[in-house]
């Protein structure tokens, strides 16, 4: 079974360095733009069933993925979320880097020491959410589905990839960003998961 994680697409905030988590901010044009072209590159690939956050970009950008394929059923699941940084969503990355005082620095720079603003969540719960979709939706149907789409966001998708690659939390950014619109591919076999690559 393949499993394509695929980040959405850009959003007026991505576009000004604001970082978003779970606040519902819907595709600039740029953003369907880049779900067209990546659809097109994907068209060949069959697919089954598809889950999508419920948050608009990556609701959308499902949307656009899935246009033709009538017979892929699109499921909305509230566990593909992206993480939330409560208080501190829509403040400005360029700070964040900037400052080691905020805490969204350390999230960034040394996540194994990461605590979230008020009504925000760690590393560790987003992670718990991960584990629980694939316990959910995933290990259940390796012998029913050949492959699956899940349109999420780009800290899911890394902590999704630490979970394959049981990286501890100090690894969390570990290898290349998943960039708007970008494919990560995990391969299901026998109740084990493992990455097959990444590509933008």
């Amino acid at each position: 079974m393949k499993i394509y994680l695929i980040r959405h697409g850009e959003t007026d905030w991505n576009r000004g360095l604001k970082i978003q988590g779970q606040t519902d901010i819907p595709l600039n044009e740029a953003g369907r733009k880049q779900a067209r072209l990546a659809a097109e590159k994907m068209i060949s690939i069959p697919v089954d069933i598809a889950y999508t956050s419920p948050l608009k970009r990556a609701r959308e950008t499902a949307e656009i993925f899935l246009a033709g394929r009538e017979n892929c059923p699109l499921h909305t699941n509230q566990l593909l979320k992206e993480i939330s940084y409560g208080v501190r969503e829509g403040q400005s990355l360029r700070l964040i880097y900037k400052c080691p005082l905020l805490r969204l620095h350390n999230y960034f720079k040394h996540p194994e020491r990461y605590v979230p603003p008020r009504g925000g969540e760690t590393i560790q719960e987003l992670k718990a959410r991960c584990r629980l979709f694939l316990e959910e939706e995933v290990y259940g149907c390796e012998s029913q589905v050949s492959s699956m789409m899940i349109f999420t966001h780009g800290a899911f998708i890394k902590g999704m990839i630490g979970i394959v690659n049981q990286f501890s939390d100090c690894d969390f950014w570990a290898g290349a960003e998943a960039k708007n619109c970008s494919v990560t591919a995990i391969t299901l076999k026998d109740g084990q998961l493992r990455m097959l690559n990444s590509s933008e």
